[in-house]
């Protein structure tokens, strides 16, 4: 009988732990955000993934009545920023700007600090976009083709910027370096900004950039050659795909919001469904207009699912071009 008591109240008292538990999380729920929330940005100020963050966040602080946070923590591949919030408070109030550098980073870096699919709670994509392969604007190459041959005839001569050591740009910077067995030099800067600042004032030959250099082709600061999507732009359909000329050569990039493991679902879920009433707001429509981005929201279980493709695929991809970080 004593025995059947104790068990009755274990049973009572798990039970009352677990309800408690709901509750606490469902209050979590209803009165977050009660404070500042902070989105570490792992990219510089001044670049596509900073205006769009800063673009999305503004539109958070309204929705919550709450400050919503950029700080900028580059480096390191996109791995500081990484680190940092993985090993942050998983209460929701610190957050990662993520993007497909984070997929591709385990397979650059040995001993990172964390685990990127283990450690990191996916919360929503936000954008999917391509690259601009763009020039000087007084650059004599008019084409990829052009391009290209000046790479196999003088490519020793010739560099390539990159928005940073071990970032996609430089890794599609070394794959149309094995497309054409050239061997132009990586020269990394530190955000897509600066890498641009390094075209525009002639220093470097190329430069895979993301959507933040749209305005600077429209006003002739710097030519694009192609484009690395699938198809081409409805924004500049005069400029051609990659593919065009090189079959197969596409290159994405996506970003979303991710957040410390652990952090509690219905957090996660309040999070996701902010993002989804932002996005439909107007300006941040027009921001994803003016900047051709596609917007494409998936949700945790989707993105869990699509970040671990990623991260595969990127291996798959790694391994074609034989990167080697200390060469390149």
């Amino acid at each position: 009988m004593a025995t059947e008591a104790n068990f009755l109240a274990r049973s009572y008292w798990l039970a009352l732990i677990a309800a408690l538990s709901l509750w606490a999380w469902g209050v979590q729920a209803q009165t977050f955000p009660s404070r500042a929330v902070t989105i570490v940005n792992p990219y510089p100020a001044g670049g596509g993934a900073d205006n769009l963050i800063r673009t999305v966040a503004t539109q958070l602080s309204q929705e919550w009545g709450q400050p919503v946070l950029i700080e900028n923590r580059p480096g390191a591949g996109t791995t500081l920023a990484a680190a940092h919030v993985a090993k942050a408070k998983p209460d929701g109030y610190t957050l990662l700007l993520s993007s497909s550098q984070h997929a591709i980073a385990p397979l650059l870096f040995k001993n990172l600090p964390y685990d990127y699919l283990s450690q990191l709670s996916p919360i929503a994509t936000l954008s999917f976009s391509a690259f601009m392969l763009v020039t000087p604007s007084a650059s004599e190459l008019q084409t990829v083709a052009q391009l290209m041959d000046a790479l196999r005839k003088r490519g020793d001569r010739m560099n390539f910027a990159s928005s940073g050591q071990a970032s996609l740009p430089h890794l599609s910077g070394v794959m149309l370096n094995q497309a054409t067995n050239a061997k132009a030099a990586h020269v990394p800067y530190a955000g897509t900004s600066p890498a641009t600042q390094a075209v525009i004032g002639g220093t470097v030959d190329f430069l895979f950039a993301d959507n933040s250099v749209l305005p600077l082709i429209q006003s002739g600061k710097v030519k694009a050659l192609a484009v690395t999507s699938d198809k081409r732009s409805e924004r500049f359909p005069n400029i051609p795909t990659l593919s065009e000329t090189l079959p197969g050569f596409e290159v994405t990039v996506w970003t979303g919001l991710e957040a410390p493991a652990g952090t509690p679902r219905s957090v996660i879920d309040r999070i996701h469904t902010s993002i989804m009433a932002v996005m439909k707001q107007p300006v941040v429509v027009k921001f994803f207009s003016d900047t051709s981005r596609d917007m494409k929201i998936l949700g945790p279980e989707e993105f869990a699912r699509f970040k671990e493709a990623e991260v595969k695929g990127f291996a798959q991809l790694v391994q074609r071009a034989q990167l080697n970080l200390s060469e390149n």
